[in-house]
């Protein structure tokens, strides 16, 4: 390795050696000699032959010649050395230290190229390890081959399948207690329970091992939306989603199976039929202080068979639309379906008069739920 003091007189001087310094030469390599050691050093070397870096980094002693008694040489130690008064012949240091610094420089320029070669190689080994696992497994091929189409294409429409594939991925090196899921993917989630059902969604989710949210997590996440609806609250905060300011209303029922379950987030029951006043549905109904009470309204009261649903389908207002938005659910609440046409009536003026203080108008209400 090269001392700090060696680096520090290269940068000094703005010395760097030729990237092709092993491959130099004769004139070339004494070129590079003269840079860095002066012109007396490159006669040293030239009237040894050590023409290449290789030659100077393998010979011994470049001073042992000086020994030799000869006319060519007596010249070059006029040059280079400095005669005792015993008669010794002493290299003078300016050159044994342009020397040094020669040869250090030239060593960490062979270890750095030895370095890069081997991590070439490492690298070469690795790129062929992977060709043929690539080769092995013929999904990853097809996966590699897809991601540089897309990224190609720059398609926007494959940005939720990219997000997807990677979720996967990256879970499969986790335990499954600590899976992540991206937004994307808990909004894709979200909406696949809500369309599909519970035992759809649990189906896709035990299939797409590491893809999809747990049935817990899920809960959590509508829970903690805006979107989470109570038994038998409408939710008129949900017509600022609107992309008109008109609405088309429609109610209906769907029979649904009877069974009573306790809501936590409203500390009521739900499954019983919802009392109406007036028409609307009254929220909490059924709040109890003791088993007793519950017992006794179980025993006296109705279980729902029947849901009933209001949807908000907002209007376009752009001629030849051919994006529709979606639709909203603004309510639903069991029932028994034993209310009037009145009860409907009062509804829809109740729904009617809320719109319109969101300054959403209503232009018709449809139902199949008059009695």
């Amino acid at each position: 390795m090269v001392s700090a003091d060696t680096n520090i007189y290269a940068l000094s001087c703005g010395i760097i050696l030729r990237e092709d310094i092993f491959t130099c030469i004769d004139d070339d390599f004494f070129s590079a000699v003269k840079l860095i050691g002066g012109e007396t050093l490159c006669k040293i070397l030239q009237i040894q032959m050590i023409n290449s870096a290789n030659k100077l980094l393998n010979t011994i002693n470049v001073f042992s010649f000086m020994q030799i008694d000869s006319e060519e040489i007596n010249v070059i130690k006029a040059e280079s050395c400095i005669k005792s008064k015993n008669g010794q012949f002493i290299i003078k240091p300016g050159i044994e230290t342009g020397l040094s610094i020669l040869i250090k420089m030239l060593r960490q320029k062979l270890n750095e190229e030895n370095e890069l070669k081997s991590r070439q190689d490492d690298r070469a080994h690795q790129d062929s390890d992977m060709n043929i696992f690539i080769n092995k497994y013929p999904l990853l091929k097809s996966l590699i081959d897809w991601y540089k189409q897309s990224d190609v294409e720059n398609d926007d429409r494959y940005v939720f399948l990219t997000s997807f594939i990677d979720n996967i991925t990256c879970n499969r090196k986790r335990y499954s207690n600590n899976w992540k899921f991206s937004q994307s993917i808990k909004n894709f989630a979200t909406c696949l329970y809500i369309m599909g059902g519970r035992q759809c969604y649990e189906f896709m989710r035990l299939n797409l091992v590491g893809g999809l949210p747990s049935l817990k997590t899920i809960d959590e996440l509508i829970k903690n939306s805006n979107t989470a609806l109570s038994e038998a609250e409408f939710k008129f905060e949900l017509l600022d989603q609107m992309r008109s300011n008109f609405v088309f209303c429609s109610e209906d029922s769907t029979g649904v199976v009877r069974k009573v379950e306790y809501d936590s987030p409203t500390n009521s029951f739900i499954g019983f039929s919802t009392p109406l006043c007036d028409g609307i549905p009254t929220m909490r109904s059924y709040t109890f202080d003791s088993f007793e009470q519950f017992k006794a309204i179980h025993s006296s009261t109705e279980t729902a068979g029947l849901l009933n649903v209001h949807m908000i389908q907002s209007l376009s207002t752009e001629i030849n639309s051919t994006s529709f938005p979606c639709p909203l659910l603004l309510s639903a609440y069991g029932t028994t379906n034993t209310f009037t046409n009145i009860d409907v009536l009062r509804r829809w003026m109740y729904i009617f008069e809320n719109c319109m203080n969101k300054n959403v108008r209503v232009v018709g209400f449809s139902t199949g739920s008059l009695c």
